[in-house]
């Protein structure tokens, strides 16, 4: 079973891309949601962390555009999955299937040389490929059931 969510955090690594066996292209990544809540001892800062996988069209543009650190909001289909580590401690991943994003900003980019550069735009994407995103994202009606569903890296 999954559940539709909307995310906001910054990109935890570079999309790592491939190409699966029916030629779709593949960006998975992970998003840090950074929470904080109050207790009795005080405020408590914790980080969670999603899974991400992209197909398409919307894989590519990731892939091109988006960096680690980047802030972006990802709407999608958000499955829970326990596995167990080598160690045989029982863990939890939280995956998310990309059916939306928007860029917030650009993040803290680098200049080459490891300084950041606060000059850099506030996106980067075409107008022709946002648009054609827009499109595909209104036209589609995504079917991830079963053998349809891209497996998670």
């Amino acid at each position: 079973m999954s559940a539709k969510v909307r995310i906001t955090g910054n990109l935890g690594r570079d999309p790592q891309t491939r190409i699966n066996a029916n030629n779709t292209f593949i960006a998975n990544f992970s998003i840090a949601v950074n929470n904080k809540r109050k207790t009795a001892t005080g405020e408590v800062s914790q980080t969670d962390w999603y899974n991400i996988t992209a197909t398409g069209k919307q894989a590519q543009v990731l892939a091109e555009y988006a960096h680690k650190g980047d802030p972006l909001l990802v709407e999608g289909k958000q499955t829970i999955n326990p596995w167990t580590d080598r160690d045989g401690n029982n863990r939890v991943s939280v995956d998310i299937l990309v059916q939306d994003f928007q860029f917030l900003g650009m993040g803290n980019r680098t200049n080459g040389e490891g300084e950041t550069s606060p000059e850099a735009p506030t996106s980067q994407i075409p107008d022709d490929i946002r648009e054609e995103l827009a499109a595909m994202n209104a036209a589609e009606n995504l079917d991830f059931s079963g053998d349809n569903f891209p497996a998670v890296m």
